[in-house]
């Protein structure tokens, strides 16, 4: 019994041409026609970006009116900002010597305390003043704080009649 597929013999046998050319072929026209469409489809997407970045500039544009707007912001500012709008024309950094955080709080603390200890009007259409904070103290402790007049507990008959 000699079987072609049960070579035990050692009859030399051979493979068959399984090799099929036209499912290689048929693959890689796919493939080209798949990586043509795929590079078509980026090409209209990256494409539609462009168009609404465009449009989304065009939208953007400042009105007329930004320009008679201060390029600074209104007080109070963030320490070490620009103070001036030549200052942000020149894009300059802030001078250290005169606009340096502690140099701020120092005229900060030199203000409080001159209001603590001077007269000065506050309101002067009303009539109100500030007076130094000793001579608020000294005040106070003469005059004593406004109180309110304390009521009387009312006995529960007593608040029972009023209802009535």
């Amino acid at each position: 019994m000699s079987d072609s597929r049960n070579n035990l013999h050692g009859e030399s046998g051979h493979e068959e041409d399984v090799v099929k050319v036209g499912g290689i072929a048929g693959f890689i026209v796919v493939l080209t026609v798949a990586v043509i469409f795929i590079g078509w489809l980026i090409v209209a997407v990256l494409n539609s970006f462009e168009g609404r970045e465009r449009q989304a500039e065009v939208e953007s544009r400042p009105s007329p009116f930004a320009a008679e707007r201060s390029k600074l912001p209104p007080e109070p500012r963030l320490q070490l900002a620009p103070n001036s709008d030549e200052q942000i024309d020149n894009n300059q950094a802030p001078d250290l010597k005169t606009q340096h955080p502690l140099e701020e709080m120092k005229a900060l603390k030199e203000t409080w305390t001159s209001e603590l200890n001077s007269y000065s009007w506050v309101d002067k259409q009303s009539g109100v003043v500030r007076i130094p904070i000793d001579q608020a103290k000294k005040m106070l402790l003469e005059r004593g704080l406004p109180t309110r007049g304390a009521k009387r507990p009312e006995s529960a008959q007593g608040a029972a009649a009023a209802q009535q």
